[in-house]
């Protein structure tokens, strides 16, 4: 999901507190965040690189893909929670697993930033959304 400010999570319990890596150089970032289909994790950025959180822990896992381009919107393969797609500000959309530390595929045919993607079970797709309106 895409958020209008930065993404926090907070552990009342031990005051552990997420936070995401936000560049000094990033002009307007894009704040966005997913859950993990078992809620036992969160993907989150904010104009810098992607973290992912162990809900339990409240450690961070991973960090990976510095920008540029920034990611605009995450989301978990809902199969398989080592597989994310991430909507890009260059328009593309990159799978990414997480596992192995690298990025699979990479799709274009936006003209415009990213701004939604959700997985279909049901029709095994993916489908994209973005500021171009197509």
């Amino acid at each position: 999901a895409t958020t209008t400010v930065v993404p926090q999570h907070w552990q009342p319990p031990s005051g552990l507190l997420m936070t995401n890596d936000v560049p000094d150089n990033s002009e307007e970032p894009v704040p966005c965040i997913a859950l993990s289909k078992n809620d036992s994790y969160v993907m989150s950025a904010c104009g810098g690189k992607i973290s992912l959180f162990n809900m339990m822990t409240f450690k961070v896992m991973a960090t990976f893909m510095a920008p540029p381009p920034s990611s605009t919107f995450l989301v978990f393969h809902p199969q398989d929670n080592n597989i994310i797609a991430i909507g890009m500000e260059d328009a593309s959309i990159h799978f990414y697993n997480v596992r192995v530390d690298e990025v699979k595929h990479k799709l274009k045919g936006h003209q415009k930033r990213i701004t939604g993607l959700a997985f279909s079970t049901y029709l095994n797709i993916l489908v994209s959304s973005s500021a171009d309106a197509q």
